[in-house]
């Protein structure tokens, strides 16, 4: 049986995904945080991880990036999978919601409902819906935006539905391991690039795929810690690192750059409910 590291506690979207996608095949191991579940892959405590990398509403998960900017070479994708994402305010009927406890991307999400529903709650964004949940378990006048399924975990009753929460929302993820794998389906390429400090050097680097009509379909900046205005791009484009666009679009940006890791090329996998 194989371990699966994931974002916990038991009731996180997280993993919720990891038990449909996995099953009874594999074990699956808690983790606090993002960065413990790349700890756990990279330890060898397990070989497998499932991280979130970017919400419909949300937009991109920061520490997931950054994450990969800082294990580029160490790290690498296997497939990227999707969940739609339900979500319920829960709490205790009867009392008064003084204080509302979710993952950030939910509270931007329903931010407007929260102030039309709960004008004078505390919104409060902490790293995952499920310890939202276990934090409004501690507290009468406490809720959480949170998987319905999470009410019967932390005792919890179903308040309500955001309004709007019929609409598609939806949670990308990536399985990762410390082995890099190609495989026949993969349709996607992710890979790390510092650029050169200089004008234009981010048109230049993205110069080659254009020539070479290789679409983009992610694309995150993020700043060099102790080196303002320095920035390090993570990257994905369409196709496998196997295709000659692509293998040639990667070698000519190559040249427009300071470094270029390849984080693998992977397979777009199902799309599960929660």
């Amino acid at each position: 049986m194989s371990k699966v590291a994931y974002l916990g506690p038991e009731g996180t979207f997280s993993g919720i995904l990891a038990r449909q996608r996995f099953g009874k095949k594999s074990e699956l191991l808690s983790c606090p945080t993002i960065d413990a579940v790349f700890d756990a892959v990279l330890s060898g405590a397990s070989p497998m991880g499932l991280v979130p990398v970017e919400n419909s509403s949300g937009g991109t998960v920061p520490d997931t990036i950054d994450l990969f900017i800082r294990h580029a070479g160490s790290i690498f994708i296997h497939e990227e999978l999707s969940l739609n994402i339900r979500i319920a305010l829960l709490g205790r009927k009867g009392s008064k919601v003084k204080t509302v406890y979710s993952h950030f991307t939910q509270i931007k999400h329903h931010g407007d409902w929260l102030k039309s529903r709960h004008p004078g709650a505390t919104l409060v964004p902490v790293q995952s819906t499920a310890i939202a949940s276990e934090l409004a378990s501690s507290n009468a006048n406490s809720a959480a935006l949170a998987s319905p399924g999470a009410a019967e975990i932390y005792h919890l009753d179903v308040l309500e539905f955001p309004s709007g929460a019929d609409e598609i929302n939806v949670t990308n993820f990536f399985t990762i391991s410390k082995k890099p794998i190609l495989k026949v389906s993969a349709n996607r390429t992710a890979f790390v690039a510092a650029l050169k400090n200089r004008c234009g050097s981010l048109h230049r680097f993205l110069g080659p795929f254009s020539r070479q009509k290789v679409s983009l379909t992610r694309i995150v900046s993020r700043p060099v810690p102790g080196q303002p205005q320095t920035y390090v791009f993570y990257i994905e484009v369409e196709g496998s690192s196997n295709d000659p666009e692509v293998a040639r679009s990667i070698e000519l940006a190559s040249g427009q750059a300071h470094s270029l890791t390849h984080l693998g090329s992977f397979p777009l996998g199902r799309r599960f409910r929660s």
